[in-house]
């Protein structure tokens, strides 16, 4: 049987076959027991409640890059409350200390990898603590499969449990899947419906071919394709621009009759001017003769 260690205080823990988790009979930290040591135990406490996590999966569906109409034309199908269990690395790398995040389970789901614990945000998970109506996701990868990866030298490492909502969305007949950080909030989303992609994509892919056909053309019969070409790639890309930008909304036809006015004051303000600068070059031009002329008679 392995021989574990505190990770706090360095005494040997008495572990019973089949456990992993193990209290300090010295300094009485609550430890996981991985399958070659011993971790600091904690948890991230929920400060997002579902209603909140709603709110936010509403406002993040409504953004600019997202489908038209996603924000009103999709349904929630999922929504599950967990602690999803994840290894911290605190490592020295070039005289600094960072910090890595590896998910503790196998999973497909989106932001697992790039989860951000808050220093000093977790508690010590032991009988005291308790997980509410939250469901409890146990780990099944052993914390050796990551150190191999892990750069520096070790500082600590800990089994930490991490607040997460699980949903699960229906959109136009696809489902996707979508994780909110239970304790800041933030969206971790896959492969999600965008903003006119198909669109842009299609002027994109016809102008480039253009673009490649004007190229071709350039080398084989005058240089002057390739400025062709080159315009129309930028026209392209302008109107794949124009497809998915919103239009402003139309004015209204008052505000249009008083900047019509506006225009035809600005208009006539701007005709004086005009007429006397007409006036000015031929009084010019006409001391100008004359002074031409004078050299002449004295000649």
């Amino acid at each position: 049987m392995p021989q574990f260690s505190c990770p706090k205080c360095g005494a040997a823990l008495a572990v019973d076959p089949g456990t992993q988790i193990a209290k300090c009979q010295f300094c009485g930290t609550v430890t996981y027991v991985d399958r070659s040591e011993a971790l600091f135990y904690y948890l991230l406490p929920f400060t997002i409640d579902e209603v909140k996590a709603r709110g936010i999966f509403k406002r993040w569906t409504a953004g600019p890059s997202m489908a038209k109409e996603l924000e009103h034309g999709c349904k929630i199908t999922k929504i599950v409350k967990e602690f999803f269990p994840v290894f911290r690395f605190r490592r020295s790398v070039n005289k600094s200390e960072k910090v890595f995040v590896r998910p503790a389970r196998g999973t497909t789901l989106p932001g697992m990898h790039n989860l951000e614990i808050p220093p000093g945000g977790e508690v010590i998970y032991d009988d005291k603590v308790s997980i509410g109506d939250a469901k409890q996701i146990d780990p099944d990868i052993s914390i050796g499969s990551y150190i191999g990866e892990m750069p520096g030298n070790a500082i600590d490492q800990a089994l930490v449990y991490f607040p997460i909502y699980e949903m699960t969305y229906e959109f136009e007949g696809k489902s996707y899947d979508v994780v909110i950080d239970g304790s800041s909030g933030r969206v971790y989303s896959g492969p999600s419906p965008s903003r006119g992609s198909a669109q842009y994509m299609a002027v994109m892919g016809v102008s480039f071919v253009l673009g490649l056909i004007g190229g071709y053309l350039a080398c084989s019969i005058h240089v002057l394709f390739i400025v062709l070409a080159a315009g129309g790639l930028l026209a392209g890309r302008y109107m794949a621009q124009q497809v998915v930008t919103k239009k402003p909304a139309p004015a209204v036809a008052g505000g249009g009759a008083a900047a019509g006015g506006s225009a035809a004051q600005a208009g006539e303000g701007a005709s004086a001017p005009s007429d006397a600068q007409s006036g000015a070059p031929s009084d010019a031009g006409a001391q100008t003769a004359e002074t031409g002329a004078e050299p002449e008679v004295k000649q």
